[in-house]
């Protein structure tokens, strides 16, 4: 069996970006034009639309795929 499991690095990504440029995260919710508590719930969501990771990645500096990190776990038995 194959079992594919994907890690989100929105917050990682946003951390990123706060050392960079001292931004807060009101601010960089209200560059991608959501509120903070949105953000907050993105930050955590296993399946978050395209549009909010391309958007989210416009106002990073970074690319969608940079947002998220996939493994794959084979099961040999």
């Amino acid at each position: 069996m194959i079992k594919v499991i994907v890690a989100n690095k929105i917050s990682e990504k946003i951390n990123e970006f706060q050392k960079k440029y001292g931004s807060s995260r009101a601010f960089i919710a209200d560059k991608i034009g959501i509120s903070k508590q949105s953000l907050n719930a993105l930050e955590k969501s296993d399946n978050p639309t395209i549009q909010s990771l391309e958007k989210i990645a416009y106002v990073l500096e970074c690319k969608v795929e940079d947002l998220y990190d996939s493994f794959i776990e084979r099961d040999l038995d």
